[in-house]
């Protein structure tokens, strides 16, 4: 039988890194509305959800002040960073369960011009 929560996305950390490669702001982190989707199709909603078209994604964002893991589509603000729309290299962290139940497994992508990279 194949244990399928070795593939269930705990959560995606947003890195603001394009202008500043050298310093990584962790922005926020974001809970899927479905854990067991393709990565890809959570850092594309992810990416939608974080631009500021007519105002303040943060504004309009559902924001969980505590860290509550059990709902779903939410988002972590790391307090104290600037936000702004994620953009062309920007990283996403996709965090899966580790192996040994102690912390994540992570798998990094760089926002690319089309798409995202694995890095």
């Amino acid at each position: 039988m194949i244990n399928f929560d070795k593939y269930k996305i705990e959560q995606v950390r947003l890195i603001h890194n394009a202008f500043r490669k050298d310093e990584r702001d962790h922005v926020a982190s974001y809970i899927p509305e479905n854990p067991y989707a393709e990565p890809t199709q959570v850092m594309e909603n992810l990416f939608s959800l974080t631009q500021n078209i007519e105002e303040s994604w943060v504004k309009n964002a559902q924001v969980e002040l505590a860290c509550n893991y059990e709902s779903d589509g939410k988002f972590t603000m790391c307090p104290n960073v600037d936000t702004r729309s994620t953009c062309v290299g920007d990283v996403m962290e996709i965090c899966y369960p580790s192996e040994n139940g102690n912390g994540y497994r992570t798998v990094s992508y760089v926002v690319a011009d089309v798409g995202f990279k694995r890095i």
